[in-house]
Parts: structure tokens; C-alpha cells; sequence
């Protein structure tokens, strides 16, 4: 989830939480106000007619009580205080039984104690209570709505920083000789974010390109001391008063010699192709390149009693002509040095994949760690373990798939693009 979500989420919960209790506490305010004001009424009532009596003598005439509706009923027993309550009543005025505010208290004139009921409607004091409450619960949902899209306009834009900065890392690759410039702010939280990024990509540009250097170096100085030695036993495996077990021991560090140059081409190989070195790039014709690859491999499975069956339709692909040779002569030797006698080879090229399927070891190859570096099925094996991740980095840096499967005694390599 995202964080201008999330934060919407919580605002707008806490927004509703809070106007949910205030829509409480103020229903029962506005409840207490509106009562207020109609015993105020009553009350005023009440003391003007107090004043008459006391006047007068008499009690006052009905007609000029207004609203309030009043009764006069006489007594014995005067009572201690005033009876308040809420009574339904029929309203003329509005010909429905209507909620009315009833008073009850006693009043002595001339020797009579009367027993005075006054009611007054509620109708249009709760009329005027709904009106309020929706009035206020409309303008109190306009203010959310308000609020939700302020939030959302301006938020997005005071974030427009923090994703134009992401955007820019995105394009940031180790190597690369274009520079990435983040988006200037005035917000002292993603300008802080901004120079810490810049100088994290700065010191790794730094020592990639030390480790780059390095393995380069390396990689490079190794090969003379290497073909120095195998030099040197060459010359020593030719001498004629050599013994044959002396002979033996010399081929043995000749294969071992062998073996490590073709692990230091291989890994520098492989530091070419992280670092991007095979730039350049045209459409390659693959079923050309593929039959070619073919003829010359022909002689080989020949002589290991392999059959092959070629199904090769017009297809090409966008990538670097060096890097095409290195991926098929890798896949193709594959297919060859870890089949078996009298074995098969099954090529199938359509517009889009190219499938490459091999007999070999009856059961299926671990793939979770096939293209890892230095992976080896058998631990013994002659060879360096490099030939699969070598395919997998071509593939990943030209935005082709991979895919292994195991399938009716077939390892099969397919490779899919666009």
C-alpha cells in the first residue's frame, strides 16, 4: 500500500471518528439549547402570569397566552413546585399527534387554588432541530469531501519530489557514463534524501569502478604467467628421454593449466558482460548464424554418435553480433559436453523462441541453481561451471527469457523474446 494511500486512510478515519463524536456531543447540545429556549418561554410565561394574578386579582384570559396553550383546573392542595414534561398531543396546526412541552403548577387567587396546565408545541423547535442537525451533518460532509481532495491534490504534489527521485534512480546504472540529476526541492526532507542518494552513487560509481579495474587487471595479468607454463610443458612433455611416469604427471598439470585459462576467460568473460562492455548492436539473423553454428558442430556429434534434428524457420533479434556468437557456442556445447553416446540433439527456431534440447543425465537438473555461478551437477566434473551463467547474463542484458525444463528424457533450454 501505498504511503499518500495509507495516510489518506488514517486521516480520513480519524476525520470521520472525530465528526461522529462531535455529531454526538453536538446533538445533545443543540437537544439541551432548543429545550432551554422553549422552558425559557414557560418560565417567562409563568412570572407574567404570576404578576397578573397579583395585579388583577383574577386569572388572565386564554386568548392572550399566544402558542402556549393553557388550563386552568381549580384545587385543593397547592402543589411544591413546577411539573415538567413531554406529552403527544393532537396539533390543529399541524391536524397530526405532535410532541408538546407540558408545565403543571398551582396558583392562588382570591381564596381558589388553581391547578394551571401549559403546553407548548415542539414541533417547530424539533423542526427547526433537524434542519440544524442535517444542515450541520451536510456542511460537516462537504468539509470531508473538501478535505479528502485537498489531500489528495496537494499531497501528491508535495510528494511529486520523492517519485521523481525514484524515477531517476531507476535509470541509475553501475558503469554507465550518464549521470543521474535529481529533481532540486525546496522541502528540506527530500533535499536531505536527494544528497545522501547522490553521494551513495557516487561512492558506489567509485568503487565499481575500482573492482571493475581490478578484475580487469587481474584477469589480464593472469593470462601470460599461464600460457608461460603451459608453454614450458609443452616443451617438456616433447623430450624424448622423458619416463613415462614423469610423462603423465607433466599432462596432468598440462589439463589442470588448461582448465584454469579456461576459467580466467570465462570470468573475464563474464566481468566484459556486467560491465556492459558490448554495447553496440543490429538485428542478427538467427537462422543463418544457428545453420552455421550447426555445420561446425556437425563433426563433433558425429563423432560422439549424436543425432540432431534442425527445425530452423526466419527469425532475428536485436543484440550485439559478439555476444549472439558467445550465447549460441555456449548452448550448443552444452548440448554437446553433457549429452552421452549415441545421444540427440533437437534445435527448433520459430519468430520468437529458441528451443535447445539435449539427452543426458536421466533426471532433471536442479533449477534453482543451474545458472549460479561454479554449479556443478557432478562434483568432479572437468568443467568450470561457468557456460550457464554466462547464458543467463547475455539473456538477462538483452531482455531475453530463459526457461530449463526436464521432459521425456530431454534437457531442454528455451529462450523467448519479443
Amino acid at each position: 500500500m501505498k504511503l499518500f494511500t495509507r495516510y489518506n486512510r488514517i486521516v480520513l478515519g480519524a476525520t470521520l471518528g472525530l465528526f461522529l463524536l462531535s455529531s454526538i456531543f453536538y446533538y445533545y447540545l443543540l437537544n439541551y439549547i432548543l429545550l432551554s429556549k422553549v422552558d425559557d418561554v414557560l418560565n417567562h410565561k409563568i412570572v407574567r402570569m404570576q404578576r397578573y394574578v397579583q395585579q388583577t386579582g383574577a386569572l388572565p384570559e386564554l386568548d392572550d397566552m399566544g402558542e402556549v396553550k393553557v388550563k386552568f383546573l381549580p384545587v385543593r392542595e397547592p402543589l411544591p413546585e413546577v411539573e415538567k414534561s413531554f406529552v403527544e398531543l393532537f396539533d390543529s396546526a399541524e391536524m397530526k399527534m405532535s410532541p408538546f412541552r407540558k408545565y403543571v403548577f398551582t396558583l392562588p387567587t382570591r381564596g381558589q387554588v388553581y391547578q394551571v396546565t401549559m403546553v407548548r408545541p415542539m414541533a417547530g423547535t424539533r423542526n427547526l432541530f433537524v434542519t440544524i442537525i442535517l444542515a450541520t451533518m451536510s456542511l460537516g460532509f462537504v468539509v470531508l469531501l473538501i478535505s479528502f481532495w485537498i489531500n489528495r491534490t496537494f499531497l501528491q504534489r508535495l510528494w511529486q519530489p520523492f517519485y521523481s527521485t525514484i524515477a531517476a534512480m531507476r535509470s541509475f546504472q553501475l558503469g554507465k557514463v550518464k549521470e543521474v540529476k535529481l529533481a532540486k526541492t525546496d522541502i528540506d526532507e527530500f533535499a536531505f534524501l536527494n544528497d545522501n542518494l547522490t553521494e551513495t552513487m557516487e561512492k558506489a560509481e567509485e568503487d565499481y569502478r575500482m573492482l571493475k579495474q581490478f578484475t580487469e587487471n587481474a584477469s589480464h595479468e593472469l593470462q601470460t604467467p599461464l600460457a608461460v607454463i603451459r608453454s614450458k610443458l609443452d616443451m617438456l612433455i616433447q623430450q624424448e628421454d622423458m619416463s613415462q611416469r614423469r610423462s603423465e604427471e607433466i599432462r596432468e598439470i598440462y589439463a589442470e593449466v588448461k582448465k584454469l585459462s579456461r576459467l580466467n576467460r570465462s570470468l573475464l568473460l563474464l566481468t566484459k558482460i556486467e560491465n556492459h562492455q558490448f554495447e553496440e548492436a543490429g538485428e542478427i539473423d538467427l537462422k543463418e548464424k544457428i545453420g552455421t553454428k550447426v555445420e561446425q558442430m556437425k563433426e563433433v556429434w558425429k563423432d560422439h554418435d549424436i543425432r540432431f534434428q534442425c527445425q530452423l524457420q526466419e527469425a532475428s533479434i536485436w543484440m550485439n553480433a559478439d555476444l549472439a556468437d558467445i550465447l549460441l557456442n555456449n548452448l550448443l556445447s552444452n548440448a554437446n559436453r553433457h549429452n552421452r553416446e549415441g545421444g540427440v540433439v533437437q534445435i527448433e527456431l520459430t519468430s520468437h523462441q529458441l528451443s535447445i534440447c539435449n539427452t543426458g543425465e536421466r533426471k532433471p537438473l536442479n533449477q534453482k541453481k543451474i545458472f549460479q555461478r561454479f554449479y556443478k551437477e557432478q562434483v568432479h566434473s572437468d568443467h568450470h561451471g561457468l557456460g550457464l551463467s554466462i547464458i543467463k547474463q547475455v539473456c538477462e542484458q538483452w531482455n531475453i527469457k530463459i526457461t530449463y525444463n526436464y521432459k521425456n528424457d530431454l534437457h531442454s533450454f528455451h529462450l523467448n523474446w519479443t
